[in-house]
C-alpha cells in the first residue's frame, strides 16, 4: 500500500496539505478604576465671615484652609476676597516657604 494521507491520496505529507490551526486567545479583560479628585470649592468671604467660621462650615481645618489658600496673613482677609476650599479630608501640601539669604560686603 502506497503511503496515505488523511486528506485524500496523493502521497503527500499532512503537515504538506493541511492549514496549519491556529488558536486565538483573547488577552483577560483589564478593568481600570479611576480616581478623580473631588472638584475643588469656592467661597467668597463676607462681611464678618473669619477664616475659622469658614473652615467649621466646610468640616475642614483651620490650617488646612489657610495652607489650600497660601494665606500669609490670617488676619488680612477681605470680604469679596475669594478663597478655594480643599475637599474633606484632602491631602494638602504644606504651604512653600521662602528664605532668602542675606549677604554682607566687608
Amino acid at each position: 500500500m502506497v503511503g496515505m494521507s488523511a486528506c485524500g491520496g496523493g502521497g503527500e505529507n499532512a503537515y504538506d496539505t493541511l492549514p496549519l490551526i491556529t488558536v486565538a486567545t483573547q488577552p483577560p479583560e483589564l478593568t481600570t478604576t479611576t480616581t478623580l479628585p473631588e472638584a475643588v470649592e469656592y467661597y467668597t468671604i463676607q462681611q464678618g465671615d473669619t477664616l475659622y467660621g469658614i473652615a467649621q462650615s466646610f468640616g475642614i481645618t483651620l490650617d488646612d484652609l489657610i495652607a489650600f489658600n497660601g494665606i500669609t496673613d490670617p488676619d488680612a482677609i477681605e470680604a469679596g476676597q475669594r478663597l478655594k476650599v480643599p475637599p474633606v479630608g484632602a491631602s494638602i501640601p504644606p504651604a512653600s516657604t521662602t528664605t532668602v539669604a542675606q549677604t554682607t560686603t566687608p
